[in-house]
């Protein structure tokens, strides 16, 4: 149950959000195409950090790995909303 909630929840948050940033930036731009990209290292590597985390403090309670992955699975979405708001200014 901990590795469901502390990996499939932050997983399941960055493909919903990246799929959001790559259909905002419409009109043929290759801000979608960036924020794909993004997450095809990012949501990895993101598995593969929080995976560590949790391995290496078992004794942790589950609301403790939680906090921590879902924090750790928020820096993808903000890379990807900061390249949408820098193209965003970019064509103002």
């Amino acid at each position: 149950m901990k590795y469901l909630a502390c990996l499939g929840i932050p997983l399941l948050l960055q493909a919903v959000l990246t799929l959001i940033f790559s259909q905002a930036a419409s009109g043929g731009s290759f801000v979608g195409l960036g924020a794909l990209l993004m997450a095809l290292f990012g949501m990895p590597l993101t598995l593969v950090i929080s995976f560590a985390l949790i391995r290496s403090r078992p004794e942790q309670t589950l609301v403790a790995h939680f906090n921590r992955s879902f924090m750790l699975g928020l820096i993808l979405p903000g890379l990807q909303f900061s390249l949408l708001i820098a193209a965003s200014i970019g064509r103002w």
